[in-house]
C-alpha cells in the first residue's frame, strides 16, 4: 500500500495482553515525535469489548487519541474480529478514529474460522468474522492477505491498509489537513454487509488520491463539537508511518 513509508513499532503487550496505560504511552510518543519522524498515521490491530454507540473520548486513552488528531495523525483501527453485526471493539468504537472492517480479497471458495464461516466468498464481500455497526467507518482487504510469506485474515489486516493509504494521501496531498484525508477514504466503492444491510465505503486508494483538491479546510479537531463522521483482536502495535 505505502512501500515507500517507514514504520515506527510500539510494542505495547506483555504476556499477551496490553495494558491501557502502554497504549496511552504509545499514542503520546507518536505525537511527541509528529515532526521528527513525519507521523501521520496510527495502526492500532489491538481491542476488545463490544460497544453499540460511538464512543465520545472523555478517557485518558480516547483524549489521547484527539491530541493525536489535532496534531495531524489520523489513528486508524480494526473493528474486531467476533463476528458482531450491531457492535464494535473498542478502541474502534471511539468517534475520532477510523474503524475499519474487513472484506475478502478474492475468491477463493468457502472457509471457516471457529467462530464462523462463509459457504462462499467472493471480492468485496464482507467477512463473517467481521465485527460491523452503523458507526463503522469503512472496510477494507482483510481475508486472505500474504505478506513475509505468511497469510493470515482479520480486521488487523484490514486496518493497515487504511493506515498505508494514510501515509499515501499525505505525500500525494501534503497541504491537506487530516480531516480531508479521512474525507477521501470515504469515496471509496461503497459495499453492502449482506448480514445486517449496513453500506460503507471499500478502500480505493487510486480514487482517493485522485480526486480533485476541495481546498483549504480548517482542521475542527474536536469530533464533540463537530460531529466527526469518522468514526481489534488482540492487536499488535501503534504504527507511526511516514
Amino acid at each position: 500500500v505505502a512501500p515507500n513509508a517507514r514504520i515506527a513499532a510500539l510494542d505495547v503487550f506483555s504476556g499477551g495482553t496490553a495494558s491501557s496505560s502502554d497504549i496511552l504511552s504509545a499514542i503520546n510518543w507518536c505525537i511527541a515525535n509528529r515532526a521528527t519522524y513525519n507521523i501521520v498515521a496510527i495502526n492500532m490491530s489491538l481491542g476488545g469489548g463490544r460497544y453499540y454507540n460511538a464512543i465520545s473520548p472523555t478517557d485518558s486513552v480516547g483524549l489521547a487519541l484527539q491530541n493525536a488528531r489535532n496534531a495531524g495523525i489520523a489513528t486508524v483501527v480494526a473493528s474486531g474480529n467476533e463476528a458482531y453485526t450491531d457492535s464494535i471493539a473498542w478502541p474502534a468504537a471511539y468517534n475520532n478514529v477510523v474503524s475499519v472492517g474487513a472484506v475478502y480479497d478474492s475468491a477463493f471458495g468457502s472457509i471457516g474460522y471457529g467462530g464462523c464461516s462463509d459457504a462462499t466468498t467472493a471480492a468485496d464481500k464482507v467477512t463473517c468474522f467481521s465485527n460491523s455497526a452503523s458507526f463503522l467507518s469503512m472496510l477494507a482487504p482483510g481475508a486472505s492477505i500474504n505478506a513475509g510469506a505468511i497469510a493470515m485474515s482479520g480486521t488487523s489486516q484490514a486496518a493497515p491498509h487504511v493506515a498505508g493509504a494514510v501515509a499515501v494521501l499525505a505525500a500525494a496531498h501534503p497541504a491537506e489537513n487530516t480531516n480531508t484525508r479521512i474525507g477521501r477514504l470515504a469515496q471509496g466503492v461503497a459495499v453492502t454487509d449482506t448480514r445486517n444491510g449496513i453500506s460503507k465505503p471499500r478502500l480505493d486508494l487510486a480514487e482517493a488520491v485522485a480526486i480533485a483538491d476541495p481546498g483549504p479546510e480548517p482542521d475542527h479537531g474536536d469530533c464533540a463539537t463537530t460531529n466527526c463522521s469518522e468514526s481489534y483482536g488482540g492487536w499488535r502495535i501503534g504504527l507511526g508511518l511516514r
